[in-house]
């Protein structure tokens, strides 16, 4: 798939996925961190940017962030009737579970904050994720807020 590129502005290279991956069951996206010599040490990675929304018809209406503070730790363990999620980890590693109610397909994804990925998770597909290192912060953009009648418990681990 063509990603869509965006304005003339330089800039605007940081706002749109330089590649995709499409797994069995979501999509990676690769985005390009800002990185110039003139500042050192550091880089600007754009999360979001609401002329160019990573998925045709997602909107990032609630965002949080997911902190675990031990090696181990999940959160999840649910699927979303309607939801959908990005997860960007923010610090350390993750290893995420998932797993299509319906057919049953399920994999394992890796993700790691100096990787500059950021994973889509579609309505109806389980998932869990669990901290591959001591310290971990996951930023989650999601369609619409928490809700319970929107979130069925579905045991991954």
């Amino acid at each position: 798939m063509k990603l869509p590129k965006i304005g003339p502005d330089p800039m605007d290279v940081y706002s749109s996925p330089i590649s995709q991956i499409k797994t069995k069951l979501a999509i990676i996206f690769e985005i390009k961190p800002r990185q110039v010599p003139e500042k050192p040490g550091r880089s600007l990675s754009v999360i979001w940017d609401k002329r160019i929304p990573f998925i045709k018809g997602f909107q990032n209406n609630y965002d949080y962030i997911v902190s675990f503070e031990k090696l181990g730790e999940k959160a999840g363990n649910h699927y979303h009737h309607s939801k959908q999620e990005l997860f960007v980890p923010i610090i350390g590693q993750f290893k995420i579970i998932l797993e299509d109610i319906n057919t049953k397909i399920r994999e394992e994804i890796f993700l790691s904050s100096s990787d500059h990925q950021i994973l889509y998770v579609p309505p109806q597909i389980a998932h869990v994720v669990i901290a591959e290192s001591e310290i971990s912060s996951l930023l989650v953009l999601a369609t619409f807020p928490n809700n319970q009648a929107d979130e069925e418990v579905y045991q991954l681990t």
